[in-house]
């Protein structure tokens, strides 16, 4: 996360040195001026007051924290350094955290929620094809059809511009009512939790739809259509058979297969 501009400094108080005024003279990297003072901050051949040692974007002083970033002489603490500096989804453009479920598409990342067709809103599964354009995803489906539309253009003598907007007219209609999917590894999540509270409250839903991707409204409906089938039938499985599922272990997300508009699908 921390470029060779920047360097994470630790032991804030082990920097501090008293200095005297006759035998070095000292320049505050912040304020510019002499530091007269009889403690100076130094940090990575740095001095500043101790007053002007600051966070650059909340202006919380730093003097007395144990560790702070810098990038090109500007001080960070840890949350604005991470808001500013760290990994940012490219559909939503919010911070990715490490503890976030995250999918990758060449050297762009998204959060597993954001990795949904453009036209149909459809989350993509692991190892699901699908297609990039104007840096927007694109199921198998509507990307064919988005080059077909291209194709439709370009023999009619049109000119066609890819970083512009397409016409609205070529723009392929999402379906009215997209059935919702799940994958292998969501119903895995949900069903193991199900047997532990059939019920559960709104910060557990979303809890459960930061950890699968989906809206806690789904995730809601879920649980509410299993407790009716439970309730329905008390003696067999509340789950329904095409929502079971095989035990399997899942570490990380893979990776996903994607086709770029000149060339054969490539694997990252």
């Amino acid at each position: 996360m921390k470029s060779s501009s920047t360097r994470h400094c630790r032991s804030l108080r082990e920097k501090r040195s008293r200095c005297s005024s006759l035998s070095s003279l000292f320049i505050c990297a912040r304020c510019a001026t002499e530091i007269v003072d009889r403690q100076v901050l130094k940090v990575n051949g740095l001095t500043w007051h101790l007053k002007c040692f600051q966070c650059s974007v909340c202006a919380v002083s730093l003097s007395q924290h144990n560790s702070c970033f810098i990038r090109n002489k500007e001080i960070f603490c840890r949350t604005d350094y991470n808001s500013t500096f760290g990994i940012k989804c490219t559909r939503c453009g919010l911070q990715v955290s490490a503890n976030h479920w995250v999918r990758r598409a060449g050297n762009d990342i998204y959060h597993l929620a954001c990795f949904a067709c453009f036209f149909c809103k459809r989350q993509l599964s692991t190892g699901e094809e699908f297609g990039l354009m104007e840096n927007q995803i694109l199921c198998r489906l509507h990307y064919d059809i988005m080059l077909q539309n291209l194709q439709h253009m370009s023999d009619k003598g049109n000119i066609i511009h890819l970083d512009g907007d397409l016409p609205i007219q070529y723009l392929p209609k999402p379906p009215k009512r997209p059935r919702t999917s799940f994958t292998s590894e969501q119903l895995q999540i949900m069903q193991t939790h199900f047997i532990q509270d059939k019920n559960p409250d709104a910060q557990t839903l979303q809890r459960l739809a930061d950890m699968t991707g989906l809206s806690r409204r789904v995730i809601q409906v879920w649980f509410q259509n299993c407790r009716a089938r439970q309730k329905r039938n008390p003696l067999h499985d509340s789950v329904p058979p095409q929502d079971r599922y095989q035990t399997f272990a899942m570490p990380f997300l893979s990776d996903n297969r994607y086709f770029l508009p000149s060339g054969r699908p490539e694997t990252h």
